[in-house]
């Protein structure tokens, strides 16, 4: 009696440690604040989605072609196409867009260019020339875009009116700047650099780092109401939507499978997010529609979110950024707990 009392008192013990490796694993979580997931498109090859001012159409990259839709995927049609690569196509307003191209204008160096056309598919002009130019974003009064550039050699950040004319350089680092942002506020341009996020003040051109880790950081988008951006990430093991207050001190993961998801675009609202991802077998463009209520929570929180994570402790850090870890931890906790069982219900039994 003495035995089994002592048996059923460490067999209670490993349950209860097993219990709590089990709620941590599983409690720790705040869900997801995706509300609806759909894809927009089922074509082959399709990239760099981008909204128009009003939200109700998405201007993309169909292999080389410029392609235009409804959000929900009707009407989807050809905007431009040449004989040429054309890609990283954004409005410039509700009747024109800017992309970059391997077309040029007669008499001009053949490098990826910007350009400026309806979107009727009329009135292209060539807005940029001698060196390979892309990524095109439009400053929040409509007035600039900025763009990258190898005129200097590596990409750098740029700066130029609508038209093409005032060009300045934003940025002069080592290395390759790549998909500018602006902040709504049109003080900042956001960017990644060598896989992290950056940003570089317009009016002084002083830069501050965003991530600095061993993971590839790109894409970098800033909500419309500056609080968060949206951004690529391999930190989790796979290429992966990621958000981060403006700050760039907090993060979290939006999605999870073992497909590739890039080029996330804001709507206008803020509610929604179009990207490309080949869940479906091939590149598709997909928009997730966003929980207002915890992107409201999360921002209004924001900086005790922060704290709370700052004074975190081991465990639970371990269970954010090394889940599997935990799942590992978890199942040889369980492996160890039945085989204590058997071996006690053996030795009872009298076979050891």
């Amino acid at each position: 009696m003495k035995y089994w009392h002592h048996t059923c008192k460490n067999s209670r013990f490993y349950f209860c440690l097993f219990y709590i490796v089990f709620l941590l694993c599983c409690g720790i979580s705040s869900g997801s604040p995706i509300l609806n997931n759909i894809q927009v498109t089922s074509g082959v090859n399709e990239d760099s989605p981008a909204w128009s001012p009003d939200g109700k159409k998405l201007v993309y990259t169909s292999n080389q072609d410029i392609w235009i839709t409804n959000v929900d995927g009707s009407a989807s049609r050809k905007l431009y196409g040449s004989m040429s690569w054309d890609g990283d196509a954004v409005f410039l307003d509700s009747n024109s867009i800017v992309f970059a191209s391997e077309q040029v204008d007669a008499f001009s160096s053949r490098f990826i260019s910007i350009h400026r056309i309806g979107i009727d598919g009329t009135g292209r002009k060539q807005l940029t020339k001698d060196a390979n130019a892309r990524w095109p974003a439009l400053s929040p009064d409509g007035r600039k875009i900025a763009y990258s550039s190898r005129i200097a050699n590596d990409y750098d950040i740029w700066i130029m009116a609508t038209d093409g004319t005032s060009k300045v350089r934003l940025t002069d680092h080592k290395g390759n700047e790549k998909y500018p942002s602006w902040s709504p506020d049109g003080k900042y341009v956001f960017y990644s650099l060598e896989g992290d996020i950056f940003k570089t003040e317009v009016s002084s051109g002083i830069t501050f780092q965003l991530t600095n880790d061993t993971f590839q950081n790109t894409d970098p988008e800033v909500s419309p109401d500056g609080n968060l951006i949206i951004f690529v990430s391999t930190r989790n093991g796979n290429q992966d939507l990621w958000l981060m207050d403006i700050q760039g001190k907090r993060t979290l993961q939006l999605t999870s499978d073992y497909s590739i998801q890039k080029g996330p675009s804001w709507s206008p609202d803020g509610k929604r997010i179009a990207y490309v991802s080949d869940a479906s077998g091939e590149f598709n463009i997909w928009v997730m529609t966003l929980d207002d209520i915890f992107l409201f929570e999360q921002n209004e929180e924001n900086e005790k979110i922060i704290e709370d994570e700052n004074k975190s402790s081991f465990i639970n850090r371990l269970l954010t950024e090394k889940p599997e870890i935990t799942i590992g931890a978890a199942g040889l906790l369980v492996i160890v707990f039945v085989f204590f069982m058997i071996r006690k219900f053996l030795k009872k039994v009298g076979f050891i």
